[in-house]
């Protein structure tokens, strides 16, 4: 068995125990053998420690963050009482991590978890969710509109805390025995929650949901989570499968309007961006071309149109006709960018045979 020993001057000390009971002068005792397992326990504290709480920041980590918040749905399907749950990102915190070092983001993070710990309840749960992002569940909250002024009211206080001025030990990072001040700011989402009608990784998701939406929104901002805005989200979603779709399977076509000079006369066209979707059919590009910059998704689709473009004035070459006419081509800025771009057009123009106006 496993014991609690007391020495000569009261301290108390594990031991694993083999013996058994007997007498020893008409007085009942234990008799056998002990070994000293004080070392072996501070092991397995450190281990189950390790498990369950994030090394740097010394917060739950997210599989203790998991269970945390079982608990506390069950506790709010019991008690009937409404609990919230907080995502935070720090915003542009992979900029401080590139230009001074990772030693640096570390300690930004610490001081990070140290206030949202100083924002809560004793009784709320502050996590490391991974990275720069950090958990907060909020428990026996009041009902309805009360709960949701409170959950905001707590997610203000926190994006103060942490907006306030770091300071920032250089040393590590440049050798240099110096300081910086950093001014970081964090993004909240937030969602409700009361009983255990939506599951954990539902309640992650749109927490996760808002707080994208607190990013559009400028960051440094909060967003609760709402049913528009999970639909909004996964019309994306939606949006972005179909043009990898079209992307692959080439469901774009160009139209051609002409453009005429002061005598009418048509003297070339611009080249028009249509997607044939298959189940919508035609869909103009004001439904479709944010998200393609948005996504990188516009460079091959930019692509395609300098080659559909150049093929057809090869097609208009052979025309007596249509030999003259130019064609006028939107370029995105994100192809501009891009350090291939001038060799890009000279590859289609050589490969199609057209030729390249000024």
């Amino acid at each position: 068995m496993e014991a609690w020993f007391l020495t000569k001057n009261r301290a108390k000390i594990p031991f694993l125990f083999n013996g058994k009971r007997c007498l020893f002068d008409g007085k009942p005792c234990l008799m056998g053998m002990g070994i000293d397992i004080t070392e072996r326990k501070r092991a397995d504290e450190r281990i189950e420690h390790l498990a369950f709480y994030d090394p740097l920041t010394n917060l739950p980590n997210r599989r203790l963050l998991l269970d945390r918040l079982e608990q506390a749905i069950s506790s709010s399907t019991r008690h009937v009482r409404h609990g919230a749950l907080m995502l935070l990102d720090m915003d542009d915190f992979k900029t401080l991590n590139d230009t001074l070092g990772h030693d640096v983001g570390d300690q930004f993070l610490v001081e990070v978890a140290r206030r949202l710990q100083a924002s809560v309840r004793e009784g709320d749960t502050v996590a490391r969710h991974g990275g720069d992002e950090f958990v907060v569940i909020l428990e026996d909250l009041s009902e309805g509109a009360l709960a949701v002024v409170q959950a905001g009211s707590v997610a203000v206080k926190i994006l103060k805390a942490v907006s306030q001025p770091y300071v920032l030990d250089l040393t590590i990072a440049d050798g240099q025995n110096h300081t910086r001040a950093y001014h970081g700011t964090s993004s909240i989402g937030i969602t409700l929650f009361l009983g255990s009608a939506v599951s954990v990784d539902e309640l992650l998701r749109r927490a996760d949901t808002a707080m994208y939406q607190a990013k559009a929104a400028g960051r440094n901002a909060l967003r609760f989570f709402d049913p528009e805005m999970q639909s909004a989200v996964t019309a994306r979603a939606a949006l972005d499968n179909d043009l990898r779709d079209a992307v692959r399977e080439g469901q774009f076509v160009l139209y051609y309007q002409p453009q005429v000079d002061v005598d009418a006369r048509c003297s070339g066209a611009e080249a028009l961006l249509r997607w044939q979707h298959p189940r919508r059919g035609l869909v103009p590009p004001a439904e479709f071309i944010a998200h393609a910059e948005a996504t990188g998704l516009i460079v091959a689709i930019g692509q395609w149109v300098l080659e559909t473009a150049c093929a057809q004035l090869v097609i208009w070459a052979t025309q007596p006709r249509a030999s003259h006419l130019t064609l006028a081509v939107n370029v995105s800025a994100r192809q501009f960018r891009d350090v291939d771009f001038v060799e890009q057009i000279l590859a289609i123009v050589r490969r199609t045979g057209s030729t390249l106006g000024s």
